[in-house]
């Protein structure tokens, strides 16, 4: 596996990483993890670790940010560090499985014989614009893994070959992530990075025109984007000034305590404005958690309007609000939603079918 940020950075994709590489040992696919050895996205440190965390070894390469004042994919096409050595290391292995949402590792891994995966975790929309960046995700890999149809679709659009790209949704583990019949009243959850592409500012408004008095936990990274944090910092301390609703920020936290209050929300609300496949959606489905997110192409694969969920436009509070209201009011749709939730989420998002499919993959190309 090799990924550009790994623990102790945290996120959706960080985890189901972690997760992968995990299940993968235990059904006796030898597996170990490359990452750039950093504490703080796209802050690298020249010097190597290598440790042994989970049973795998994680091999932390040194790299140079080679342009530290602005990280934009249209100035860096995705090659966002310059790595040490680091391609030796990739010889010892059968297949190299990139998890690209920067194309650093990729691109200075193209003398690599190997057969290569790479699996993408965010929406691809840039690629679209520019050509160099089409033509290198076309070139950085053997077999692409979608993570959603859409996401298939589009890489179909951007050139790949259909018959080289695989379908393989998020998953999660269901013996971690289930009901426990333990629900707080009124409780309503947010788990994400706190950056402005995952809506936060679109729930924070939509509380004023809650009717019902609501306890609002949000969980998520602070340090993607700290001027978004600062704001959303300002109004949850004017929220809670008003002393109608009661706003708690948790930072990060490990999967153990997500799912505990994916287990304790009355309503899990996700308003983001592009998501590819979102983890922590599945993760409350499978918690028997009913959903109210935005109607957008990663989530309306996730979630099943009217079925375990409700679906309302983009940047739209007032739609928001309206959702969660009708769930708080409902007690008997709320449950048969996480009824719903949980066979939709055992069906087709579990680590177990994950795992079968995904060596499937790797058998074929070996």
């Amino acid at each position: 596996m090799v990924t550009p940020s790994y623990y102790p950075i945290k996120g959706g994709a960080e985890t189901l990483i972690r997760n992968l590489s995990i299940k993968l040992n235990q059904v006796g696919i030898h597996t170990d993890l490359m990452t750039f050895n950093m504490d703080q996205k796209w802050k690298p440190r020249w010097q190597s670790r290598t440790e042994e965390i989970d049973g795998f070894t994680v091999y932390k390469i040194p790299a140079l940010n080679w342009f530290p004042l602005q990280h934009s994919d249209r100035i860096t096409l995705g090659i966002n560090l310059i790595p040490g050595r680091f391609r030796h290391l990739l010889e010892r292995y059968d297949i190299i499985h990139f998890h690209v949402g920067d194309f650093s590792f990729p691109v200075f891994s193209l003398t690599t014989t190997k057969p290569k995966i790479a699996h993408f975790h965010g929406p691809l929309g840039f690629h679209r614009r520019y050509f160099l960046s089409r033509l290198m995700l076309r070139n950085i890999a053997d077999s692409y893994i979608a993570i959603s149809r859409s996401m298939h679709q589009d890489l179909i659009d951007l050139g790949v070959q259909p018959d080289r790209i695989s379908y393989l949704p998020n998953a999660v583990d269901t013996t971690v992530f289930r009901p426990d019949g333990n629900r707080t009243e009124n409780l309503l959850l947010f788990v994400g990075r706190i950056t402005y592409g995952k809506g936060v500012h679109i729930l924070l408004k939509s509380l004023v025109s809650l009717r019902t008095k609501t306890q609002v936990v949000i969980i998520g990274p602070p340090d993607w984007d700290t001027g978004y944090f600062k704001v959303i910092q300002s109004q949850i301390n004017h929220e809670n000034r008003r002393g109608v609703h009661k706003i708690t920020y948790l930072g990060m936290q490990d999967q153990d305590s997500i799912a505990k209050w994916c287990q304790k929300a009355s309503v899990f609300v996700l308003p983001s404005f592009k998501e590819a496949c979102g983890l922590a959606i599945i993760e409350a489905l499978s918690c028997g958690t009913p959903v109210v997110a935005t109607d957008i192409d990663g989530i309306r694969e996730v979630v099943t309007e009217g079925k375990d969920g409700i679906l309302v436009p983009t940047n739209n509070s007032l739609q928001l609000a309206s959702a969660i209201q009708y769930l708080l009011d409902n007690e008997t749709v709320r449950t048969n939603f996480g009824r719903q939730a949980r066979l939709a989420v055992q069906a087709s998002f579990s680590f177990d079918s994950a795992i079968a499919n995904l060596v499937r993959i790797y058998k074929e190309l070996s």
